[in-house]
């Protein structure tokens, strides 16, 4: 039993690494989500929303009216020259939008009203730390793959069973998910949507 409850904040710490593999290892279609982002008159920069990866945004849109128009990423200083918040000049609908420093964003021209932004991302991984910490990924995935792991390290002879029902499981899950991807009419799957100039930022400890 004291044996058991020594070995806790390992196996915890060894859940909590293995959840960030697999999630960073694929884009799930299962945890792709949409979140909305209220613009306000005057103002350029904005704090994503907390379910927001913005690491992993695969496109954006602005409400214009009734209708939800794409937004381009990147912002440069060519488009300051037609239209410059610092001049206090702005239009009715921002078009571009760009990161700017840690959980915040830009958008571009600075609105004149006041409006909607919505993302389209993977969700953002949760802590996997306390006992009340629930995984957003398959649990049986992460068991076996920690189990895998666990018993390796004890040189056990089940360790490269239990590694190749981990590895079986994942290709099953991926294969089953890849069925149900989504498609918007006309477009590429919503995995190849990144946007333009698209580079991988070092996610925040």
């Amino acid at each position: 039993m004291s044996m058991g409850i020594d070995s806790l904040p390992a196996i915890r710490q060894t859940l909590k690494r293995v959840q960030e593999t697999y999630y960073l290892d694929y884009d799930w279609p299962n945890l792709v989500i949409d979140r909305d982002e209220d613009l306000i008159a005057g103002e350029r920069f904005y704090t994503f929303n907390s379910d927001v990866n913005f690491d992993r945004i695969f496109a954006a849109w602005v409400r214009d009216g009734d209708m939800w128009i794409k937004m381009d990423y990147g912002i440069d200083p060519e488009h300051y020259n037609s239209s410059d918040p610092d001049l206090l000049q702005n239009e009715p609908v921002p078009t571009r939008w760009s990161y700017y420093e840690d959980n915040q964003f830009e958008v571009w021209p600075t609105p004149s009203q006041a409006g909607r932004m919505r993302f389209r991302c993977v969700k953002a991984l949760p802590p996997l730390v306390a006992d009340t910490d629930t995984c957003i990924l398959d649990p049986n995935l992460l068991i076996l793959t920690v189990a895998a792991e666990m018993l390796a390290r004890s040189r056990s002879e089940d360790a490269q069973l239990k590694l190749s029902l981990a590895n079986n499981h994942y290709q099953r899950l991926k294969g089953r998910l890849q069925k149900t991807r989504m498609f918007e009419m006309g477009k590429t799957p919503y995995a190849s949507t990144k946007p333009r100039n698209w580079t991988i930022r070092v996610p925040r400890k």
